[in-house]
């Protein structure tokens, strides 16, 4: 081991949402843990809110506790002032400001509450933010579909299960895989083979050398929005929830720039190979960040036209419309620049080798809906570098 070399390439880049992006924090904010007051989103804490009462004010606090949740939560906005106190604000879509204030006085059934139900967005103690991983697993992604290896598999819709919206096919057309557990393990099969080993595995994987930090945080970032699921065949759009999303270029009018550093160290050739570890390498990849935006360049372009023809197939002139500008910003990229899809409601397309499967079939490996902002295709974002 002793006399290696290695490259290192560093550097600051910020990442800035083109469309919403929704990175989920697995936490689900229900109707009474926030209130709408003057149009504004406001997280609470109750007990916070609680301390902040009198003596009366806390008796009938605990009493519209015991009416039901419905009930309490229609009290708690009543009551609730901005200067008792909140965890975080933030603009609201007028569609579910709507929503929320006709259920004020309560909701007919448990399933017109849930209509309440907003999804976080993960956060730290600064505020939200985009993670590392999140960035890295796009770029990984763009990295595996654009190697130009040869990617052949068949796949089918599959209408057995609800586990996966495709499985593979054998070739004369039989479900061969219907576990989303297996789906996976051929995906990784695949994998490995482009980045030149002979099973994944992460003490030489390629990938292990791409170090991407969390983006810094802001506590402005996010607005609370509606979406939904569009269909190609034109049938009526169906809600999905409300979410936490990222303020955009296209949707708010917003340039919401987060910086996140990126480093990569490439050992030199020969080293891995020659350890060790080395019977499981076939081949030894080295990553660089030109190579890296110009994977994600050529992604990008093959989503978008996806995601165009897919809208034009629905006839639907704003989300078409919407695919054109993206498509002007990826256009026009200077060398500093790329971009990537990421977080919820990228799409099937966005995180598969669907696009450049050999034996791709569009009737059987399309898929045939799309979730949306007002009709905005969700996880668009432009990545720049800053500074080395």
């Amino acid at each position: 081991m002793r006399g290696y070399k290695k490259e290192l390439e560093t550097g600051v880049y910020e990442v800035i949402p083109i469309t919403p992006i929704h990175i989920g924090s697995g936490t689900e904010i229900q109707p009474y843990n926030y209130v709408i007051k003057n149009d504004i989103f406001y997280k609470i804490e109750l007990s916070e809110l609680f301390e902040k009462l009198n003596d009366s004010e806390r008796d009938r606090f605990q009493k519209e506790l015991l009416e039901g949740m419905v009930s309490f939560r229609s009290y708690i906005n009543s009551i609730y002032k901005e200067e008792y106190g909140y965890i975080y604000k933030a603009n609201v879509d007028e569609e579910l400001l709507e929503l929320y204030n006709s259920k004020l006085r309560g909701a007919k059934s448990v399933n017109e509450e849930n209509q309440l139900i907003v999804k976080e967005f993960i956060e730290g103690v600064q505020g939200k933010y985009i993670p590392g991983s999140a960035i890295k697993g796009a770029i990984r992604t763009a990295f595996l579909n654009e190697a130009n290896k040869n990617i052949a598999y068949t796949l089918g819709r599959n209408k057995r299960t609800r586990t996966a919206p495709f499985c593979l096919m054998t070739d004369d057309g039989r479900f061969q895989i219907t576990k989303k557990s297996e789906i996976s393990n051929s995906a990784k099969s695949i994998e490995a083979k482009i980045l030149g080993i002979k099973k994944l595995e992460p003490k030489i994987d390629p990938f292990k050398n791409l170090i991407v930090g969390d983006s810094s945080a802001d506590t402005d970032l996010i607005e609370v929005i509606p979406v939904e699921r569009v269909t190609r065949n034109q049938k009526q759009a169906m809600p999905v929830g409300n979410i936490e999303a990222t303020k955009s270029i296209l949707t708010s009018n917003e340039e919401k720039g987060l910086r996140f550093r990126l480093s990569i160290r490439n050992f030199s050739t020969g080293m891995l190979k020659n350890s060790k570890l080395g019977e499981n390498i076939v081949e030894e990849i080295d990553i660089y960040q030109d190579e890296l935006f110009n994977r994600l360049k050529a992604r990008a372009k093959k989503l978008i036209e996806d995601e165009k023809e897919f809208f034009k197939e629905a006839k639907n002139k704003m989300g078409e419309s919407y695919c054109n500008e993206i498509e002007k910003i990826i256009a026009n990229l200077n060398e500093n620049e790329t971009v990537m899809k990421l977080g919820f409601g990228s799409g099937f397309n966005a995180m598969t080798f669907n696009l450049v499967n050999k034996r791709f079939n569009k009737k059987g490996n399309t898929p045939m809906t799309k979730v949306v902002y007002n009709d905005c295709p969700m996880g668009w974002a432009l990545v720049r570098k800053i500074e080395d």
